[in-house]
């Protein structure tokens, strides 16, 4: 078997010993180059989902603040910014 594959080898034009031994590199390379760009769109994605779902917690809270202080203007009163509270 071993060979055959040697005689067929030598047979061989320089065309098709040189496609035989770079058309798996290049299909290797390809199915790596699209499996990496997935791994690296669902990190993509996730990263951007995360910062999304940090902002509304940041926007959330800072409403809170805000009906906080508008409370104590409403009232009257002075809001003492280095407390966080209403005097």
């Amino acid at each position: 078997m071993i060979q055959a594959f040697l005689l067929a080898w030598k047979a061989a034009s320089w065309g098709v010993r040189i496609a035989a031994v770079v058309g798996p590199i290049v299909v290797v390379g390809a199915a790596y180059g699209v499996w990496h760009h997935q791994v690296y769109r669902a990190g993509y994605v996730r990263a951007l989902a995360d910062i999304a779902a940090e902002d509304n917690r940041a926007i959330g809270k800072a409403t809170e603040l805000r009906a906080t202080w508008l409370a104590c203007r409403d009232r009257g009163g002075r809001w003492i910014q280095s407390e966080g509270k209403c005097a």
